[in-house]
């Protein structure tokens, strides 16, 4: 298969709030697994279909206020009991005051990967 990434993916264990958009409902807790400029991946005990646009608050260790954004389901896969659901997303929007912290975060966690 052909890997049609353009941006280095980044481990994180970076903790999430989602709530499905246009729903009233639970906002569930998750974990980013790895995340770029252009999505997420992470562990939920939730099953997201594809398709499916989700709110994230998006919680960035030692900053107070999270990244708000909105991302659209590409896959969900079941892994385990203990895990739950594998989701991975495209993030479609950052809330503008948020696009600075989240770009710096980024690159901050490229610096750690590559001056190691």
């Amino acid at each position: 298969m052909d890997n049609q990434r353009r941006l280095i993916r980044l481990d994180s264990s970076d903790f999430l709030q989602i709530q499905p958009v246009n729903e009233v409902g639970e906002i569930y807790e998750a974990e980013a697994q790895d995340f770029t400029f252009m999505g997420i991946c992470f562990c939920s005990s939730i099953e997201w279909k594809k398709g499916q646009v989700l709110a994230l608050n998006y919680f960035i260790p030692e900053d107070n206020e999270p990244v708000k954004m909105k991302m659209v389901v590409i896959w969900s896969e079941f892994i385990s009991s203990s895990q739950g659901y594998f989701c991975g997303g495209q993030i479609t929007d950052i809330e503008e005051k948020s696009q600075a912290q989240f770009a710096h975060y980024y690159y901050k966690k490229l610096k750690e990967k590559f001056s190691q």
